[in-house]
């Protein structure tokens, strides 16, 4: 039987150590130099912007590449589910991006623009089920796949079995936690003070979301190419 630590297929820094880091690195940033930080940190075109399509790049990748490994998976609506994945980071990528608008600057057609609530092109400023909708079921796969359920087979309340079981390949491996944490707790301080009529003190004042969302890469990026890496291993012993 494999355990939850034979599913990571990802290094412990990695995960572990990294993954969290950005979390100070950013308040730090914040802490030392206010103007930098909202330009080259939390602008349009600052690093977590640009950093949060990038780490999707992985999720994407390993989504689609998985239909060539497909014959590992016990079910064949395994690799729908994680085909759906991979198609999900794509679109999440290409929406926070509005499909390349920010990088290259053209206007937003008129039919797209009346709708939009930010006038760019992209879909998620057009109505909740394509923002909002999707941002909730990522979270609460986040939270409670990425952070939770590796908790539950840590305690051996579940069983992940071994390549042939559904769940040693569906159910996120102890790689995914940290990400998974971070994207349930990061924006507790906005919410407590703002339902206290408050804003945000510093270091909170900054735009958890955006934070978040980053945190949510993270935890696809992680998830699939460990479960990538694993279809290859298994893969090539068959």
């Amino acid at each position: 039987m494999q355990s939850d630590t034979e599913r990571n297929f990802l290094p412990r820094w990695l995960w572990l150590i990294a993954a969290p880091a950005v979390l100070p690195v950013f308040y730090l940033t914040r802490y030392v130099d206010l103007d930098f930080y909202l330009q080259w940190v939390e602008g349009e075109r600052g690093i977590i912007e640009n950093l949060t399509p990038l780490l999707l790049l992985p999720a994407i990748f390993c989504g689609i590449m998985l239909i060539h490994y497909r014959r590992v998976f016990p079910q064949s609506w395994i690799i729908i589910w994680f085909v759906l994945h991979g198609l999900g980071a794509f679109y999440f990528a290409g929406e926070e991006i509005s499909w390349g608008q920010h990088f290259f600057n053209w206007e937003t057609p008129e039919t797209i623009g009346s709708l939009n609530d930010q006038n760019e092109t992209n879909l998620h400023n057009m109505s909740s089920w394509l923002d909002q909708k999707p941002r909730i079921a990522l979270w609460v796969w986040a939270v409670t796949g990425g952070f939770f359920t590796p908790l539950l087979i840590a305690a051996g309340m579940v069983r992940t079995g071994g390549p042939e079981n559904w769940r040693y390949w569906v159910l996120p491996p102890r790689a995914c936690m940290m990400a998974g944490f971070l994207v349930g707790v990061v924006r507790l301080p906005e919410y407590l003070f703002f339902s206290m009529g408050e804003a945000p003190p510093f270091p909170f004042d900054i735009r958890a979301s955006e934070l978040q969302e980053l945190f949510l890469t993270m935890f696809l990026s992680f998830y699939l190419v460990s479960v990538y890496r694993r279809a290859i291993a298994i893969s090539t012993n068959m």
